[in-house]
């Protein structure tokens, strides 16, 4: 009979302990606080960076065209070999330039001919002038003889003057036609390296600055030095500035970092599918033992900050709000004698993993980082508390992998 009696208790007793145990660790659990992820506000190394794409491009690279229209004779130089500044390149054919020489040298001549011919005839006129002007005042002739022997005078005064005006043009025309003949033949700007070399013997060189066959003859370039020209976007070009600290990974080399400096900033954008971007050019300090070429490709991280240590947070801890639609204020949570302290804070830079705290918080202090969810849950006040691996095992979803 006793039996039923001791079966009744013991499930009274299971029940209380069911109820009971969850409130036990629940009290004890605000007792102690909410589990936070805490850190020290201290200061920190801040590098922000932008990320940037371009090219690289020899330092000095010259592109020759033909600046007449002619077949290509004579190629004195390969790709890759090195050539001195004046050293004859490559040969135009000459011929109908030099045909243009004759042809104006004849003309030349035939100037100088008729001047001589005007010349002569200007003398006699002068003559037979001063006899009119001397019949004229012995009133042995009328006025019209006078005003008629006056005018060719003049018209063979005029006509000389017009003959000396076309030797001069003869002259000129001579002149251009020999420079033309000189640009047949194309020497190197420069002391450097044939990087291109696109046209071959018997084409037609032309002369433009388009992508037409034969406008391009060769390339020229100081293969000693290399710069890179990255495109940064409208929305950064602002940000960047001279002597700007640059790692740059290019790529035959994309695990190798090369230090170089922002050089130049264009003024003028460059627009490509209606999206601007600017210019900057990047010198390079080292690239020995490196063996990289005019238009390969890269990539670059162009750091603003200095590198100098600055108070900092962990990014995460910012809590940003949105108070009127207007204004954005954030927000750190200190933990002061174990509590919640909700406190606004003035930014500065930042990178990926720090931002910069100008005001509001000071170095010591101790602040909640984490986990994200409790971090912006919390209320002023709230009691905290370190958290634990078992709470943070606790807080991951179910399922995720330990």
């Amino acid at each position: 009979m006793r039996l039923p009696f001791s079966k009744k208790w013991l499930g009274l007793a299971l029940a209380v302990l069911v109820i009971a145990v969850p409130l036990a660790l629940r009290a004890k659990s605000a007792g102690d606080g909410k589990p936070v992820e805490m850190v020290t506000l201290a200061r920190q190394a801040i590098r922000p960076t932008i990320l940037a794409s371009g090219t690289l491009a020899y330092r000095t690279e010259v592109a020759l065209t033909a600046e007449v229209t002619a077949k290509v004779k004579e190629i004195l130089v390969a790709e890759g070999d090195d050539v001195k500044a004046g050293q004859l390149l490559l040969r135009l054919d000459p011929e109908s330039y030099r045909n243009a020489i004759e042809r104006e040298q004849a003309s030349l001549r035939q100037n100088g001919i008729g001047i001589e011919r005007q010349t002569v005839a200007l003398e006699l006129r002068r003559k037979q002038f001063d006899r009119t002007s001397k019949l004229f005042e012995a009133r042995m002739i009328d006025q019209s003889r006078y005003d008629e022997d006056r005018n060719q005078l003049q018209l063979a005064e005029v006509e000389l003057k017009s003959s000396r005006e076309a030797l001069t043009r003869a002259n000129t025309v001579l002149a251009d036609a020999r420079e033309q003949l000189g640009k047949t033949e194309v020497r190197a700007p420069l002391a450097g390296r044939v990087v291109a070399l696109p046209i071959k013997v018997g084409e037609t060189a032309i002369p433009s600055t388009m992508s037409f066959a034969g406008a391009q003859l060769m390339t020229i370039a100081d293969t000693s030095t290399i710069q890179a020209e990255l495109k940064v976007d409208e929305g950064d070009i602002a940000k960047i500035s001279t002597g700007q600290s640059v790692d740059l990974f290019a790529a035959a080399y994309p695990q190798q970092a090369l230090k170089g400096r922002v050089e130049k900033v264009a003024l003028a954008p460059t627009v490509e599918n209606q999206a601007r971007a600017y210019k900057v050019t990047v010198t390079l300090a080292s690239t020995d033992g490196l063996k990289l070429r005019s238009g390969m490709s890269c990539r670059a991280e162009i750091y603003l900050g200095d590198g100098k240590l600055r108070l900092a947070a962990p990014v995460e801890a910012v809590i940003s709000e949105d108070k009127d639609g207007k204004t954005t204020r954030r927000y750190l949570v200190l933990v002061r004698d174990g509590k919640a302290d909700k406190v606004e804070v003035q930014l500065g830079l930042s990178d990926d993993k720090w931002q910069e705290i100008v005001k509001g918080a000071k170095a010591g202090d101790s602040l909640v980082s984490g986990p994200g969810r409790t971090l912006r849950e919390l209320k002023q006040g709230e009691r905290l508390s370190q958290q634990t691996a078992e709470d943070k095992q606790a807080s991951k979803p179910k399922g995720e992998a330990t």
